[in-house]
């Protein structure tokens, strides 16, 4: 009788297979966002967010988009994203958009910070667009000068200030510790400024300090 090693058989188990949607959206949040994005085409098509990670964005859209196709992205309450279209569905894509590790960490913050207060909705965000902050004293710095203000109201797009000294259109400021605007309006009280960029949504409260 011949001895040997006997063989082991052992259960033949098959790698878990995961969809392509799975793979992409597996860390993405349901998020209603209007936006628009220029096409390859070079016409300007409306859309709006599906789904959202730090990584990728998903969008609705009546245009059909070939995978591999370059477009670039304009989210109300966001901004500018450029990427590659990754994935096409019946009306709508997925789009994997180019960023900064910096720049995704902080998009994470953001979308953690919305899901958190259940405004993953644009409309939602509107509706508490405006605040009047805790906090309203600060200063606004121009040509090397410093001088106080109240902040009367503000969103994340701008702030209208209580002041006075009268400052024109069109001039450039700083608020606060380093907030950049630029002065659009006059008002009773004062002048409205809108700044260069959106304020951090995490940041975005009646606690907010500028």
């Amino acid at each position: 009788m011949r001895c040997g090693a006997m063989a082991v058989r052992r259960p033949h188990t098959r790698p878990k297979v995961r969809s392509n949607r799975q793979e992409i959206d597996a860390t993405a949040l349901p998020a209603r966002f209007d936006g628009r994005f220029l096409a390859p085409d070079g016409r300007e098509y409306p859309c709006r967010t599906i789904d959202m990670s730090a990584d990728v964005i998903a969008v609705r859209s009546d245009y059909v988009s070939r995978i591999g196709v370059r477009i670039v992205l304009y989210l109300e309450e966001w901004g500018r994203f450029e990427g590659a279209v990754i994935r096409s569905f019946d009306r709508g894509f997925t789009v994997a958009f180019e960023a900064t590790d910096s720049k995704r960490a902080h998009m994470a913050m953001q979308l953690a910070w919305l899901s958190r207060h259940r405004l993953l909705d644009g409309s939602a965000i509107r509706g508490h667009q405006r605040i009047v902050p805790n906090h309203p004293f600060t200063t606004f710095t121009l040509a090397d000068v410093t001088l106080p203000c109240e902040i009367i109201d503000l969103s994340r797009r701008g702030a209208a200030l209580k002041t006075g000294v009268k400052v024109q259109n069109g001039v450039k400021l700083t608020l606060g510790k380093g907030t950049r605007a630029e002065v659009v309006r006059q008002t009773e009280d004062g002048f409205a400024v809108q700044f260069q960029r959106l304020l951090p949504l995490e940041q975005f409260d009646e606690d907010i300090e500028l």
